[in-house]
């Protein structure tokens, strides 16, 4: 058994009829005031019938009220309005009503419903497929509006894969010591695609964003449909004097993401450090800054776009000074077999037979490229979306 909850108002709820119609205490009580009492009790004095109607609708009062009391001790599902505040942009539905009660019913009928708004004046049901925990900063005041949350066989956020959320933290937010560690659908950065992410409990230390992320890369791995290969012999690139490697788009679309698979070879920047698949271990550039880019035919960077790359400061005193042209990947190693490079949040629009080149970042740049050897050999793959 459920209840609901509104100011002055507390309905019965009965799973086994829910075309029965509520029972207000509130308008019972009214009738007792209206018709009962002892300042009214003259007029059925000189009326048998109605002093026995009047009687017996007071039991039912009494009997309700006491039936009510007992209930509420016994159910925990007790959902409470919140009057004057509302839930802002995130309702999926709207349904016209006659009472505000029957907004419980058409929430409970839709498997996404999370919470509810009732709009007074218009007597309209907004459906929310999110609570306030999940969204306190959109849990505005409106005082032609109330709120309600689902508690009721309510679908936990991100259990579902039609009801994603946005990130674990979101989940946590929602359903606060409820939620455990497990596997949960949540949308991947920057796109419509849902994706099942590992996400720790409400007392986890763990970080979000390295979850969600290592998360995008297994969903990767998994839609090789969506996967091209671009080229056919390997695609080889040098570390210097323009020895960049060229390859041609096999088919016009929208891409998403690039990859390079490493083939053979590698390069080194300097005599002294140790090769590299990707960039130069040379100790000014750090643990895993990369050099590898992907570019149209004039030179211009595509994956990474020019904007995450990076530059030395002034102060290095570097031959490359403040030309961009490296940059730090997500869990990737200098001898690693795959460079995947990070989703564009716009798709890139290519067309067939469209040369793309791949450049080592200091040859494309001219710059400290004197000591430079090797080369390295990859195959190249597109996400058409």
């Amino acid at each position: 058994m459920s209840y609901y909850s509104r100011p002055s108002t507390v309905i019965e709820l009965h799973p086994d009829n829910r075309q029965r119609d509520p029972i207000l205490v509130e308008d019972l009580r009214l009738f007792y005031e209206t018709f009962g009492g002892k300042r009214n009790l003259s007029r059925f004095s000189r009326d048998p019938g109605a002093m026995k109607t009047f009687l017996w609708l007071s039991l039912v009062v009494e009997i309700f009220q006491i039936s009510f009391t007992e209930a509420i001790d016994r159910c925990h599902a007790v959902e409470y309005s919140v009057s004057g505040m509302f839930l802002k942009g995130h309702t999926f539905k709207t349904a016209k009503v006659g009472l505000p009660e029957e907004c419980y019913f058409k929430c409970h009928d839709e498997f996404t419903c999370q919470s509810y708004n009732y709009f007074i004046s218009e007597k309209v049901c907004e459906l929310n497929n999110r609570t306030r925990e999940a969204r306190p900063k959109d849990f505005l005041p409106d005082r032609s509006r109330f709120y309600i949350k689902r508690l009721s066989d309510r679908v936990p956020l991100g259990s579902s894969q039609e009801l994603p959320a946005e990130s674990c933290s979101e989940i946590k937010a929602s359903e606060g010591k409820d939620m455990a560690d497990g596997d949960f659908w949540i949308y991947s950065d920057g796109t419509d695609h849902v994706i099942k992410a590992r996400c720790k409990g409400k007392n986890s230390k763990a970080t979000d964003l390295k979850e969600k992320k290592k998360s995008i890369a297994i969903f990767s791995q998994k839609i090789l449909g969506n996967w091209q290969k671009m080229n056919t012999d390997p695609v080889c690139f040098g570390a210097r004097d323009n020895q960049h490697g060229t390859f041609h788009v096999p088919k016009s679309g929208q891409i998403k993401a690039m990859k390079l698979i490493h083939r053979s070879g590698s390069i080194r920047c300097n005599r002294v450090d140790e090769p590299s698949y990707w960039g130069c271990r040379y100790s000014l550039y750090g643990n895993n800054y990369f050099m590898t880019i992907i570019t149209n035919g004039n030179k211009k960077s595509l994956f990474p776009p020019l904007e995450n790359l990076m530059a030395f400061k002034s102060e290095s005193n570097h031959q490359c000074g403040s030309k961009k042209h490296f940059y730090n990947p997500f869990g990737v190693g200098h001898k690693s077999k795959e460079l995947e490079f990070s989703h564009l949040v716009d798709p890139l629009s290519v067309s067939r037979k469209e040369e793309l080149q791949i450049w080592y970042g200091q040859d494309w740049m001219d710059c400290s490229e004197g000591e430079n050897t090797g080369q390295t050999c990859v195959d190249v793959f597109a996400w058409y979306v």
